[in-house]
């Protein structure tokens, strides 16, 4: 019987502690420097709080919360995870924004590297969303990566 996965996509993943590129904490920023944080162009991005009316400023602080529970205790990252990567015997792509400042291509490549067949490919101009700002470059590393995997390995 086959692998039930034909490969791992991660895009922009937290999930590891690589202690010389720690996960920004978000929730020390304010929205400008989340923009900062996370797009290549912040300008387009970034949304001044002010400007919102009070039903999205109150969608956005319930996002907030719940992304509080989810970043849990140690902050975005288990500390069992980076030692059983290497473990899994399935392709693995790292797709990472190469301005991402959240979490930097740098942590990218210590987690691609710790899968016993991860690659990491990095986005031009793209920050920690790449499939928001430059989703042409990454669908196109999407689909070759599915071009790539043995799809007969997947149940039908």
């Amino acid at each position: 019987m086959g692998a039930p996965f034909g490969a791992l996509l991660h895009i922009d993943a937290v999930g590891i502690r690589v202690d010389p590129e720690p996960i920004t904490d978000i929730f020390a920023l304010d929205a400008r420097g989340i923009a900062e944080h996370s797009w290549h162009d912040p300008d387009r991005y970034h949304v001044d709080p002010a400007a919102l009316g009070s039903e999205e400023l109150a969608r956005r602080q319930a996002n907030m919360a719940t992304m509080r529970v989810l970043a849990g205790d140690p902050y975005m990252h288990d500390p069992e995870l980076l030692s059983r990567l290497g473990r899994i015997q399935v392709p693995a792509l790292l797709l990472w924004g190469e301005s991402d400042r959240v979490v930097t291509p740098a942590y990218g490549a210590v987690y691609a590297d710790a899968f016993a067949e991860g690659r990491l490919e990095t986005i031009p101009e793209a920050g920690h969303l790449p499939h928001i700002e430059r989703p042409d470059a990454t669908y196109a590393l999407l689909d070759a990566c599915l071009a790539r995997t043995d799809t007969r390995s997947l149940p039908s």
